[in-house]
C-alpha cells in the first residue's frame, strides 16, 4: 500500500518546503468540512428557512390568544347629525370628539382553521429539520468528495510530470543512442509520438488538479485557498456495502432514512393539513368581543376629566361569510393541487431512491474491484521494469521495452489513484441517498 501511494505522499511530503510545519500550513478534512459548515451559503439559507419555519409556528398559535388593541380618535372640527323628533323638536345627534379605549376579541371557533393552520406549521418545522440536516450533510459529502477529488487530481498531476520526465529521458538516450547506431530512426520517432502525446496531457492535468483546487475552495465559502491537503486518498473496502441488500422486495427501505425523502413527506402533511384548514370557509366564525371607551362627547378637550364619561360592551360576535365572489374557494382549491403536486413528488422519490441506492452500491463494488486489479498491474508493473531494467542491461531488452514497461506503471498507478476518487464519489452518494453515515 505504501508503494501504491507513493505519489501522493510525495504531494504531501511537499509541503515541508514552505518554510513551516507541515500540519500548520495544511488543510485537513475535518478543517475543510468545519470551514464548510461555517461558510456555506445554502446551509444558511436552509437554517433561515426553519427559523421563518419556527416563527410562522408562532404566528398561527397567536390565534388561540385574544387580540387587544387600544384605541383613540379626536375631532379637530364635526357637524353633527340633527334628528327629527316633532315638527317643532329637532335634536343634535352627537358622539364622541374626543375617546380613547381598547377592543378585544377571542376565537371560540372558527372551523378548526387554527388547529389545521398550527398542525400545518408544526409539519413545516420538521421537514425544514430534516432539509437543514440533509443540506448539512449534503454539504459535508460536497466538501469530502471535492477534497479527494482535488487531492487525486494532483497526485494525477505528479504522474503526468512523471510520464513526461520519462519520456524526455529516454528521447534523449534514444537521440544518442541513434548517433552512435544502435537505435533506428523509427525508434526515435515513436518516442517523439508518445512525449507530444503526453505533454498536452500533462497541461491538461495541471489544469484538472487547478481547478479541482477552486471547487474545494468554493465548496469551502472561501476564495483562494491555497493550503496544501494533508489527507491521503481512502481505501475502497467491499464490505462497507457488501451486506446491503438491495434486491429484495423491502429494498425501498434502505432508502427510507434519506432527510429529503422525510421532508417531503411532512411537506405533504402540512399540505393536507392547510387543505383541511381551507375548508373552514364553509363554517361561521365565533368571536368573544369586549370594547372599553372613555370618551368626551361635550366639548374639545383632551385631557378635562369633569367632560370625560366611560362605556363598554361585552358580546358574542358570529360571521357566516356566504359568498364572497368565489376568491376563499378559489384558494381552498389551490392548496388542495399543491398537495397532489407534493404527493405525486414524493411518490417519484420514493420510487427511484432503491434505485439510487443499488446504482450507488455497484459503483462502489466496481471501483472497489478495480482498484484491486489495478493495485496487482503496480505490482506487475514495477516487476517488468525491474526485469526490463536488468536486461537492457544484460543486452536482452530494449530501451523501447523498458520505456513501455515505466509507462505501464505510470498509468497503473494514475488507475489506482482514479479508482479511489470514484469510490469515494460513490460512496459519499450511496449515503446521501440512505440517509446515513456506512
Amino acid at each position: 500500500m505504501n508503494n501504491v501511494m507513493s505519489k501522493t505522499l510525495t504531494v504531501i511530503v511537499f509541503a515541508l518546503s514552505w518554510g513551516s510545519s507541515f500540519a500548520e500550513n495544511g488543510l485537513t478534512i475535518d478543517q475543510a468540512i468545519n470551514e464548510g459548515i461555517k461558510n456555506n451559503p445554502q446551509l444558511k439559507a436552509s437554517a433561515a428557512s426553519l427559523e421563518e419555519a419556527q416563527w410562522k409556528k408562532k404566528e398561527t398559535f397567536g390565534a388561540y390568544l385574544p387580540k387587544v388593541d387600544l384605541v383613540g380618535t379626536h375631532f379637530f372640527d364635526l357637524r353633527y347629525q340633527q334628528i327629527q323628533i316633532s315638527p317643532t323638536s329637532v335634536f343634535k345627534s352627537t358622539y364622541p370628539v374626543t375617546s380613547y379605549g381598547a377592543q378585544a376579541s377571542l376565537n371560540l371557533f372558527d372551523g378548526m382553521k387554527t388547529t389545521h393552520s398550527n398542525s400545518a406549521a408544526q409539519s413545516n418545522i420538521e421537514a425544514a429539520e430534516f432539509e437543514l440536516n440533509h443540506t448539512k450533510m449534503a454539504t459535508e459529502n460536497s466538501i469530502r468528495l471535492k477534497y479527494f477529488q482535488a487531492l487525486g487530481a494532483q497526485v494525477l498531476k505528479e504522474v503526468a510530470e512523471s510520464n513526461v520526465k520519462t519520456l524526455s529521458d529516454h528521447l534523449k538516450r534514444a537521440q544518442d543512442l541513434l548517433r552512435q547506431g544502435e537505435f533506428t530512426k523509427v525508434d526515435v520517432l515513436k518516442i517523439q509520438v508518445q512525449l507530444e502525446q503526453a505533454i498536452p496531457e500533462k497541461l491538461g492535468a495541471a489544469d484538472n488538479a487547478y481547478l479541482a483546487r477552486k471547487n474545494l475552495s468554493e465548496a469551502m465559502g472561501t476564495e483562494g485557498d491555497e493550503r496544501i491537503l494533508n489527507e491521503v486518498l481512502p481505501v475502497p473496502q467491499e464490505h462497507i456495502v457488501k451486506n446491503l441488500n438491495t434486491r429484495d422486495s423491502k429494498a425501498s427501505s434502505l432508502a427510507s432514512g434519506r432527510l429529503d425523502l422525510k421532508a417531503l413527506y411532512k411537506r405533504v402533511e402540512s399540505s393536507d393539513e392547510l387543505y383541511k384548514a381551507g375548508q373552514s370557509i364553509w363554517m361561521p366564525k365565533v368571536n368573544l368581543i369586549a370594547d372599553y371607551q372613555y370618551y368626551n362627547n361635550r366639548d374639545y378637550s383632551l385631557s378635562n376629566s369633569e367632560k370625560f364619561k366611560d362605556s363598554y360592551s361585552v358580546g358574542v360576535n358570529l360571521i357566516w361569510n356566504l359568498f364572497d365572489g368565489g376568491s376563499s374557494y378559489a384558494r381552498s382549491e389551490q392548496t388542495y393541487y399543491q398537495k397532489i403536486q407534493l404527493e405525486q413528488k414524493a411518490i417519484k422519490v420514493n420510487l427511484s431512491s432503491a434505485n439510487e441506492v443499488e446504482f450507488w452500491k455497484r459503483r462502489y463494488l466496481n471501483s472497489a474491484i478495480l482498484y484491486s486489479a489495478k493495485l496487482r498491474s503496480v505490482d506487475a508493473s514495477k516487476e517488468s521494469v525491474r526485469i526490463y531494467q536488468n536486461g537492457l542491461k544484460a543486452g536482452t531488452r530494449t530501451n523501447s521495452d523498458l520505456l513501455d514497461a515505466e509507462l505501464d506503471l505510470d498509468r497503473s498507478e494514475a488507475g489506482v489513484v482514479k479508482a479511489q476518487v470514484d469510490a469515494v464519489e460513490a460512496l459519499l452518494n450511496l449515503e446521501l441517498a440512505m440517509g446515513r453515515r456506512l
